[in-house]
């Protein structure tokens, strides 16, 4: 996965944010849910030179993503159902109420286990599930202006659409 980002601090710990939201539509859905932007981390494996404010091109692979969102958001949707059943099998008097309140109580930590399990998983694995985005190269002004000006934009990046 591929996207712009605007460098926020360019010290040892490069920090981006993202710009590729029209400023408009991120005002207005920020100020509706009441979201600060904030920036985070970035590698920068190939040392390339940068300043605050400059564009650059991060990648995160597709992989770890997807992965990451099914342990943060499928495991705790899965294991509603199998709280829900256990309640029942192993209760032989539990109504439907109480087979609920199991399974609800077994989604709310499938939250906690989930990050646990990120966590974990990310200091086992080589890069790990929580792999910092990388900084592939650094665009010049020119191409974000030529890129901004273009109605269907260039395609290659989601700065201009």
């Amino acid at each position: 996965m591929t996207r712009t980002a605007t460098v926020v601090s360019a010290g040892d710990n490069l920090q981006v944010k993202n710009d590729d939201i029209p400023l408009a539509k991120a005002a207005t859905s920020r100020r509706f849910w009441g979201v600060r932007e904030r920036s985070y981390t970035v590698s920068n494996p190939s040392g390339l030179a940068m300043v605050e404010g400059d564009i650059v091109e991060i990648f995160l692979p597709p992989g770890r993503t997807v992965l990451s969102s099914a342990i943060t958001f499928l495991l705790p949707l899965f294991l509603f159902p199998v709280g829900y059943t256990l309640a029942g099998r192993l209760v032989p008097g539990a109504n439907e109420g109480i087979s609920f309140l199991v399974g609800f109580g077994a989604l709310l930590t499938g939250f906690p286990l989930g990050a646990l399990i990120r966590r974990i998983a990310g200091r086992g694995i080589a890069g790990g599930l929580t792999a910092v985005p990388e900084v592939t190269r650094v665009l010049t002004p020119a191409e974000v202006l030529s890129c901004k000006l273009k109605a269907e934009g260039c395609g290659s990046c989601k700065s201009c659409g």
